[in-house]
């Protein structure tokens, strides 16, 4: 999975738009091409916005080099940046609730 892929099927998971992703940092158009794999990103870009959408940054990076997470929060991780994006308080009180299960708290 390239970059870009991987920036996109984040963005879409998480319920943002290629303005909203690149959150200033970058233009919109310059983010498109990004995602289109058309242009490169470096990494202190990069890393400033997944920062800024709160998403994990090592998680990302296993995604790109085809690494499977062996971490069971990875993917809560991913569900609570939606639910948070979404502003879904009902979302995020289920994570909670599949965490304390999962936690054993």
């Amino acid at each position: 999975m390239t970059i870009g892929e991987a920036l996109k099927s984040l963005r879409l998971h998480a319920g943002l738009t290629q303005k909203e992703m690149a959150a200033n940092i970058v233009t919109a158009s310059f983010y498109s091409k990004i995602e289109r794999d058309v242009h490169a990103i470096d990494a202190n870009t990069l890393i400033r916005i997944l920062n800024t959408h709160h998403f994990d940054v090592t998680n990302f990076f296993a995604q790109i080099s085809n690494q499977q997470s062996t971490e069971p929060f990875f993917d809560i991780a991913g569900e609570i940046t939606y639910a948070q994006n979404n502003k879904d308080l009902q979302k995020l009180d289920e994570i909670k609730h599949k965490i304390e299960i999962v936690g054993g708290g």
